[in-house]
């Protein structure tokens, strides 16, 4: 069975290749550049013709050429909205330094995220979340830090963002004081076997961790690594840094009152 074309008159098919040409040459609408850092953005009409609308430099600062444009009228709806969340994050700052401080046994709240595992530490596991296990292992054997759901803390602090964006009360009291993002890794290494005192090569797992306090502006990277088959030994100091920097760096500028920040 043959296939059937539609017909089109050749009129209408030149009309069409005409408008399609007319579209490609002239690049209605908006264009946006960026070259040595200076973001441009200029629109075009159908005639071709370009008119520049705003500029932003590298330090950010912004020089309008057509204040009645939509699209500049969209970037200073954005700045203003980032002035308001930064000016929000500015004055929490400020009264959280001059609180009151929590004690020193005082419980520190820490949202712990399941570690972020490569393809080959995935599979040397011995079983599916051991890693993971073992390490909320550690934060729960300890006297002040307590674990709470990682999830359940991100969702209150996007309706903390949204409380101080509608002006309405100071930020609600954070489920987690600290926030530990953490990820791991197999690579191999080379150095000197201490049995035979010869180059040897070795598989270390890597840990990394990112530790962010939910108060001050403040954020911290630990990393410790060591031979994979000792995993839960290197798992042990990694936390003990971790724990460290929670106690040491983040604790002390807790305050007492939580519920007021």
């Amino acid at each position: 069975m043959g296939c059937h074309h539609r017909a089109v008159s050749r009129p209408l098919f030149l009309a069409m290749v005409s408008l399609l040409v007319t579209l490609i040459g002239c690049g209605a609408g908006y264009h946006v550049s960026t070259v040595n850092g200076v973001k441009t953005v200029s629109r075009t009409d159908e005639q071709g013709n370009r008119t520049l609308v705003y500029e932003v430099d590298k330090d950010g600062n912004t020089t309008v050429y057509d204040e009645q444009d939509p699209m500049y009228q969209k970037h200073r709806a954005r700045q203003h909205m980032t002035e308001q969340t930064r000016q929000a994050a500015a004055n929490r700052s400020e009264r959280i330094t001059q609180a009151p401080k929590r004690n020193t046994n005082d419980p520190i709240y820490v949202a712990l995220s399941p570690p972020t595992l490569d393809k080959k530490l995935k599979q040397a596991e011995h079983t599916e979340g051991a890693i993971s296990q073992q390490m909320r292992k550690e934060f729960e054997s300890d006297r002040v830090i307590r674990l709470v759901s990682a999830q359940e803390n991100k969702r209150n602090e996007l309706a903390q963002i949204r409380k101080a964006l509608a002006g309405t009360k100071p930020f609600r009291k954070p489920m987690a004081d600290v926030d530990v993002a953490p990820r791991a890794y197999m690579k191999e290494v080379y150095g000197i076997n201490r049995t035979t005192g010869k180059a040897a090569k070795m598989i270390a797992v890597v840990f990394e961790a990112t530790i962010t306090s939910n108060y001050l502006p403040a954020e911290y990277k630990v990393t410790e690594s060591g031979n994979v088959l000792r995993n839960v030994e290197v798992t042990k100091r990694f936390v003990d840094q971790i724990k460290r920097v929670i106690k040491e760096k983040i604790g002390p500028t807790i305050p007492a009152d939580r519920s007021a920040y």
